[in-house]
């Protein structure tokens, strides 16, 4: 079902979680909620699922009011229908794995002779159809939040909520069940709002990314265009872009360093007097020992570290003109560059972004130590 979030609020006393926020989700579309602890994605999560009353604002699932402060329309949590998959997996560790999938279908009332068969067919869907009859104990991290996520599915949700579930489990696992969630996602038309602060599980996740930041959306967008074109050099730095460096006002291709006597070329113009930095990828930063004529930002400097990581080396660089330089490195680079010695960092011009350091409208709040005690820690509702 479709689910629209109109001009909605969240105050904790005088602090503001969510700040005047709409957002339109479509049928079957997977969105996800990505920042920083404290932006507001949870906050929102939360008031879509009914756990937290909104100070303002209306939101709907299938055209149907859930909550509107002008019209004084509250539906209770337990009535809106809507699947939650936490961060905790929240799995009855007294229960067998089909008894907690069965545990939503029992309240729903389903008859003695279909609730068996339905949870067995929910439990295939995730794969654990051999482990109905294991108590939950015996199981994995990993099949435990299988579990939390086959028990939201059998009560057949409108809409899946989904709070950083994977943030638990190991690196390896986390890859495996974001390929398995996305699958599910798909094959079921299942629309969804999953919140999280890793980008990676975002990219994976979405069709659409929302950005959040101080209690609004910073930018909303495909995967695609989030990493490639992040509308400010806030954004970028929260992908992962580990060189941005703030530039001198002016409309002009070549900008200069405020923090060193650097110049970069760039195809994008300066944006005047808004304030502003580059951005460039550590994969688009290429090192070599000899100069390239025909690239329009080559930087001499001196290897820092080296650090082989698989199918890339990561490379730091500083540059005589004084900031260090991230590069990602195809291969085996380790074997090539070491500590000390003298190289040319070159970008091209293309790959040499102007942003605005902030999205126009999103102004910082109090930082973290001076919000309200609820809204520090993970899991909290100011997440």
């Amino acid at each position: 079902m479709d689910v629209t979030i109109e001009n909605l609020s969240l105050h904790y006393g005088d602090f503001q979680a969510v700040k005047d926020l709409s957002l339109d989700i479509a049928d079957g579309e997977s969105i996800v909620m990505l920042g920083q602890s404290g932006c507001g994605k949870t906050s929102t999560m939360r008031c879509v699922a009914g756990l937290e009353e909104p100070s303002a604002g209306r939101i709907s699932i299938g055209g149907r009011a859930v909550f509107d402060a002008d019209a004084g329309t509250r539906v209770p949590a337990n009535k809106r229908n809507v699947g939650l998959v936490f961060q905790s997996y929240a799995v009855w560790p007294h229960l067998t794995v089909l008894e907690n999938v069965a545990f939503p279908l029992r309240m729903q009332k389903v008859a003695k002779a279909q609730l068996r068969e339905k949870a067995l067919t929910t439990l295939r869907t995730v794969g654990l159809e051999d482990q109905a009859d294991k108590s939950a104990s015996a199981l994995s991290g990993g099949q435990m939040q299988r579990v939390a996520l086959a028990r939201s599915l059998a009560m057949e949700p409108a809409i899946m909520l989904l709070d950083e579930p994977l943030s638990n489990l190991d690196a390896r696992l986390r890859d495996d069940l974001r390929v398995e969630l996305r699958r599910l996602q798909l094959d079921l038309g299942l629309t969804s709002i999953y919140v999280t602060h890793d980008q990676s599980e975002a990219l994976a996740l979405a069709d659409r990314v929302a950005v959040m930041q101080h209690g609004r959306i910073a930018q909303l967008a495909r995967p695609t265009e989030i990493y490639d074109t992040p509308a400010s050099a806030s954004i970028a730095a929260f992908l992962g872009v580990l060189n941005i460096f703030p530039v001198q006002p002016g409309t002009g291709h070549r900008l200069v360093s405020t923090e060193h006597p650097l110049e970069l070329v760039s195809e994008s113009a300066g944006l005047g007097d808004v304030p502003a930095s580059v951005s460039i990828r550590p994969e688009h930063v290429r090192v070599t020992l000899d100069r390239d004529a025909q690239v329009a930002n080559a930087w001499e400097g001196t290897v820092g570290v080296t650090v082989f990581q698989g199918a890339t080396t990561r490379c730091s660089v500083t540059l005589d003109a004084g900031p260090v330089v991230e590069a990602t490195l195809a291969g085996s680079a380790v074997n090539v560059f070491h500590p000390g010695d003298r190289v040319f960092v070159q970008v091209d011009a293309r790959d040499v972004k102007v942003l605005p350091d902030e999205v126009p409208g999103i102004v910082p709040d109090l930082p973290a130590a001076e919000a309200p005690a609820e809204l520090v820690g993970a899991g909290q509702a100011g997440e």
